[in-house]
């Protein structure tokens, strides 16, 4: 649980910094690519390794999509809030953004860093031992803790 309460909280606190910057769309394109960079490198490895696979490529996809998903429910989740706040329990402007859209761009943004460096690891690209050990690490505490890593 120590892990996931990490990732959860530095997420969050990115998310917050993030909010008072409110700069979101930044933070959508950092998402944006982060995510793509995953897709890209997992198309890379797989093809140098496994050899491309059509279905593993398509559902590779749609998970991509669903994390785009989750992005728009936190943009979503900001602006709803921010609306009942203020329109329907007359509430004044609020003082400060939500940050929930930035929480999840972050949690996404740690999430793909992790695969990013797995997918350069498969094309046997150097990645600095500390950077790999640390989320190698982690990678196990959040499946441990989640229970994903029960099948392994």
């Amino acid at each position: 649980m120590e892990t996931v309460s990490a990732k959860l909280t530095a997420a969050a606190v990115m998310g917050v910094v993030a909010s008072y910057i409110g700069e979101i769309w930044v933070f959508v394109a950092f998402t944006f690519f982060a995510t793509m960079l995953d897709y890209i490198t997992g198309l890379l490895a797989g093809r140098a390794n496994e050899g491309l696979n059509s279905k593993r490529a398509v559902k590779g996809l749609y998970k991509k999509l669903g994390i785009f998903m989750l992005l728009s429910l936190g943009l979503f989740l900001d602006g709803a809030v921010n609306h009942f706040m203020t329109e329907s329990i007359h509430i004044l402007e609020m003082p400060f953004n939500l940050p929930i859209a930035h929480i999840v761009t972050m949690w996404i943004v740690i999430t793909e860093a992790i695969s990013i460096c797995e997918n350069l690891e498969r094309l046997d690209v150097p990645i600095p031992k500390w950077m790999v050990k640390m989320l190698r690490k982690a990678e196990k505490e959040i499946d441990k803790d989640t229970g994903e890593g029960d099948d392994k």
